[in-house]
């Protein structure tokens, strides 16, 4: 144990200054939970400022870009094609690949440190259903960059991917549905029909409501996907829990011991299965229910922290129609991507609690050594009178004491949840396919009942097929009251 928590301590400062530069930030939040610099990127691409969102991403002395290579080569993805710079933007998602790719192994170092400070000592990894929308979002700036052949190897990247992840959940499955009929849209465009059509087939058997031919009739008229983003996606918030260890509480060594049955008691009452948080963000259960009872002080306080999820105001619900020529599309295939990335918690949450209680137990573990450390050298030196050896022993007690009172509030300090996540993500992904005469038109976009969006200068080409995409960041709160009352008799719901 010893050695163990040794190499640890020595292992730290590798990664030290990232490390405690995201924990400083994660003290500063939003009122919804999300950090105040994400919640600064989300409010520039709302109004319409992303090439402003896309330099504050990109400049690594602004507070605004994140510390980790992966999450910044999303963040300015995201932002470069929401500015409509599509090829900067696709050239960003394919480093974002090569980085994704390459983290499947991992570092021991940067494990180690973790144990002594918190998880943003840990390299980014995208889960599942991100990696998916990596792709997705590539396929699209290439697509509005005309690019159709590098949309294609962003669909077949696409499509390899879901055909390695194997079975979805129940949660999953809307999503890979729109992951494939959006794949099978760039083959098309591409002029690749037997792709497409595997991956329409695709669609279809993960519940995708598409047509059985999809190619256009003749030149006169084209085929045109529009996808519909929506909203902003659920967002990671730190919860915790505070256990005061008592004398006679033994956390690491007995299992019967006091303190780890309140801590078990604590993460079973955990709401919504310890994934979802519907209140205020709130990141300190504190135990104070024992000290009265035993009449006891404290002499450690187990401090933990983790993340769980938390729904965006902008939830990206109802029915997304498009008018055009005359005619008029309506969503038939839609995903909730907070729901997929749910999963992709889910998945982690038994490797994030776990690192969660190995920390706190090495951080028992360091202050106690500090306590003895401090207490030996307070007490060194020869005295044979007892007045002597009571003061030795009140200086050792008092010097450990004191250590164990500092290190206690610095490892305090250190726990912080890991939040980063792709928080530019949207709520919700809506396709819509319609058929209209070869030529330019303006795509009218609907949604919650209300216009919300123009797409003028679409080029639709005869006999083939068109992929354009928009993100609607503002819609009528009214019109999301009205969908969500007719959606469910819940009655949490509209405050939801």
């Amino acid at each position: 144990m010893r050695r163990s928590l040794l190499l640890a301590v020595l292992l730290a400062p590798l990664t030290a200054c990232a490390t405690l530069s995201n924990t400083a930030r994660s003290y500063l939040t939003a009122p919804n939970g999300l950090q105040v610099d994400d919640e600064r990127v989300r409010t520039l691409l709302r109004n319409a400022r992303a090439d402003s969102a896309l330099r504050a991403v990109s400049n690594r002395k602004s507070t605004l870009s994140p510390d980790d290579r992966l999450l910044r080569l999303l963040y300015q993805g995201s932002a470069a094609r929401y500015a409509g710079r599509n090829r900067e933007a696709g050239a960003f998602f394919d480093q974002a690949f090569a980085v994704s790719e390459d983290r499947f192994t991992k570092s021991i170092s940067h494990t180690a440190a973790s144990l002594v400070t918190n998880d943003y000592a840990l390299p980014y990894t995208a889960g599942k259903n991100e990696r998916l929308m990596l792709h997705y979002n590539a396929l699209l700036a290439w697509s509005a960059d005309g690019d159709s052949d590098a949309a294609a190897v962003e669909a077949r990247r696409l499509a390899a991917l879901l055909a390695s992840l194997g079975d979805a959940d129940e949660q999953e499955r809307p999503m890979r549905a729109v992951m494939q009929t959006v794949a099978a849209a760039a083959f098309e465009q591409s002029g690749d029909w037997n792709d497409a059509d595997v991956a329409r087939r695709n669609a279809i058997r993960l519940g995708a409501s598409l047509d059985s031919v999809f190619a256009a009739p003749d030149t006169s008229v084209g085929d045109v996907v529009i996808v519909i983003e929506r909203g902003d996606v659920a967002h990671k918030v730190a919860v915790g829990l505070t256990v005061p260890i008592f004398s006679g509480d033994n956390v690491a060594e007995r299992d019967d011991s006091r303190a780890t049955q309140r801590l078990l008691a604590d993460f079973g009452a955990l709401r919504n299965g310890g994934v979802w948080w519907d209140d205020t963000p709130s990141w300190r259960f504190t135990d104070t229910r024992y000290a009265p009872m035993r009449g006891m002080r404290a002499s450690y306080l187990l401090d933990m922290s983790w993340p769980v999820l938390r729904r965006s105001a902008l939830l990206g619900i109802g029915t997304v129609r498009v008018s055009a020529a005359g005619e008029t599309g309506t969503a038939r295939t839609g995903a909730s991507i907070s729901d997929a990335i749910a999963s992709d918690y889910r998945r982690d949450r038994g490797a994030i609690l776990s690192r969660t209680l190995a920390r706190a137990v090495t951080k028992y573990a360091t202050a106690k050594a500090m306590e003895a450390a401090a207490g030996a050298a307070a007490s060194k030196g020869d005295s044979d009178d007892r007045k002597g050896k009571k003061n030795k022993s009140d200086a050792k007690r008092a010097a450990g004491m004191m250590a164990m009172f500092a290190t206690n509030v610095a490892m305090t300090a250190l726990e912080r949840a890991d939040t980063r996540a792709w928080s530019l993500l949207p709520a919700s992904v809506s396709v819509v396919r319609m058929r209209v005469p070869a030529g330019t038109h303006e795509l009218l976009v609907d949604a919650a009942g209300t216009r919300q969006l123009s797409l003028p200068g679409v080029v639709v080409r005869g006999g083939r097929t068109t992929v354009v995409s928009a993100r609607l960041w503002r819609e009528p709160v009214e019109g999301i009251r009205a969908v969500v009352e007719r959606a469910t008799n819940d009655e949490a719901a509209p405050e939801r």
